[in-house]
């Protein structure tokens, strides 16, 4: 009840801050006001959006910057609801979970924007170059860019990667000189060793302080290295990384079920994996698992390039990063299964930012977002920050430099979460995960278990694309019509014909996706609704 009523006390006061506001945008010093809302509480992290704020008043003193942070666990129901109800922010981070439908209802496309050089970037390495090509992946991910709707919504603001941090006074303490382990055999001998030494003296320590949270990202990049070869296989159209459709389908096909040896091996690594954190880590949050490294009481924790201003701030020694040991290809039994150690090149840009339709003031907000994106508002935010940058050609700090992208490897394989091929595979597969990661389970019972139950999943997880795959057909189909006529009223625009082959070859793809799905559906028919 306590944590019920601290939850909707947050949401209280985040909405009641928003109403305060109104809806004019004009304070009393005649002002332009230009908010932005986000979930990001780090250390540091608003800190350095305030200074940035700062910066640009000082360059438009007729603007004002306000930032709303907004709690995680309550971000999400907070935009529905501000977005519903016309009182939303100028402009919102976009969450991983907003859909196509409230993305193109309630955000304005920034697509013509973005093919245009950064005005801040005039006099800089990246002066002339298109906006949208000055970031890392090109704006390419799907915080950025929505293929089913053609267009660029989110700005991102950073990317991330995963690392190993650890108590480099604790380390000493208890390995001495020993340096961070190269290998996956050198790492789960390392994590054995701590465990001995905390039998052995009685010291109240664990090898890797694991959550609900953090726990997965560790296992699910051991797992991903485990179905590299397999991914490669199933990969009937090609792109190197099958989506999660593609996954499932290949499961109901018959290409790989729970027995598949790479992906029993992917099991067996996962569990390896798990056992290295204390018992019962999947029923903890993040902020249990960093008290446990924070309070001397873990020596490692597996988490993101995210949360190195926190442990800056919060933890009482220095820290230590390296990257996930992973198994190589010469390795006596992993190896088999791998083609080349993961390349991070793919990874996308994060903490992206769209304006809202609503916004009374939407030049001043896009202004805002090329002057946060900028090489020298990007490089700034960096450094106060603490976090990677999404700008290409930015020196980072020495203590972020440990956290670049390793752009040299193979395209990983898929994890746990199927490619996210939907909430019904997720689900099986996170309320099994007991069977496979507490020290009385086993891979033989996780696999028992996946054997009736995800097959259900992964068809109703099927069926719902299908679905969305049509409404996306029926909305595009209106909006290809549409520029087929501009198209016959000026033949000769660039822009039309561009839209129109974007149209057409986004609406084929979708329609062989969707009837390459009720084939299957088909072809293996069950008790579905």
């Amino acid at each position: 009840m306590v944590g019920l009523a601290l939850l909707l006390g947050c949401f209280a006061f985040a909405t009641l801050r928003v109403w305060q506001h109104g809806r004019s945008g004009q304070p009393a010093d005649g002002r332009i006001v230009v908010r932005f809302a986000h979930w990001q509480l780090e250390s540091g992290l608003r800190d350095a959006l305030d200074a940035l704020a700062r910066e640009y008043e000082s360059l438009h003193p007729g603007v004002r910057i306000e930032q709303v942070p907004i709690p995680k666990r309550t971000y999400a129901q907070w935009t529905k609801t501000q977005l519903v109800g016309g009182t939303a922010t100028d402009i919102i981070q976009i969450d991983r979970n907003l859909d196509d439908e409230t993305l193109s209802r309630f955000y304005r496309p920034v697509t013509a924007d973005v093919a245009l050089p950064n005005p801040y970037n005039h006099d800089t390495p990246l002066a002339g170059i298109p906006w949208r090509d000055t970031f890392i992946d090109g704006m390419s991910g799907n915080f950025s860019y929505r293929p089913n709707l053609l267009d660029y919504y989110g700005v991102p603001l950073s990317m991330f990667t995963v690392r190993l941090y650890y108590n480099r006074d604790l380390w000493r303490q208890l390995l001495g000189d020993t340096p961070p382990p190269a290998t996956y055999d050198g790492f789960i001998a390392l994590c054995e060793r701590i465990r001995k030494i905390a039998a052995d003296t009685g010291c109240n320590v664990i090898p890797i302080a694991g959550s609900y949270d953090n726990g997965p990202i560790l296992i699910n990049k051991m797992v991903s290295g485990q179905t590299q070869r397999l991914s490669r296989q199933i990969d009937q159209t090609r792109t190197l990384m099958p989506a999660g459709a593609e996954i499932g389908l290949a499961w109901l096909r018959g290409a790989w079920n729970a027995d598949t040896p790479a992906f029993a091996d992917a099991l067996a690594i996962a569990r390896e994996t798990s056992l290295t954190m204390q018992a019962g880590y999947e029923q903890l949050r993040h902020e249990d698992a960093t008290f446990y490294f924070a309070q001397n009481r873990a020596l490692m924790i597996a988490t993101g390039s995210w949360d190195l201003p926190v442990y800056r701030t919060i933890c009482p020694f220095t820290i230590g990063v390296f990257d996930v040991p992973l198994p190589a290809r010469d390795h006596p039994h992993y190896g088999r299964n791998i083609l080349g150690p993961p390349s991070e090149a793919g990874n996308s840009t994060g903490m992206a930012f769209g304006i809202t339709r609503q916004s009374p003031h939407p030049d001043e907000a896009l202004d805002f977002l090329r002057f946060l994106t900028s090489f020298s508002g990007n490089a700034a935010f960096c450094r106060a920050s603490g976090w990677l940058p999404s700008v290409i050609d930015i020196q980072v700090p020495e203590s972020v430099a440990p956290f670049l992208p390793v752009v040299d490897g193979y395209v990983a394989g898929f994890d746990f979460s199927l490619g996210t091929l939907g909430a019904s595979t997720t689900l099986v597969m996170s309320n099994r995960m007991t069977l496979l990661v507490q020290p009385s389970g086993s891979v033989a019972a996780f696999q028992a278990a996946l054997r009736s139950a995800l097959t259900p999943a992964i068809r109703e997880d099927l069926r719902r694309v299908s679905r969305n795959t049509l409404r996306n057909l029926t909305r595009q189909d209106v909006l290809l019509a549409g520029q087929l006529a501009l198209g016959q009223r000026d033949p000769a625009g660039p822009d039309a014909a561009r839209k129109i082959s974007e149209l057409e070859e986004a609406q084929n793809q979708q329609e062989s996706l969707r009837a390459w799905i009720d084939h299957e559906l088909d072809r293996n028919p069950s008790n579905d609704p």
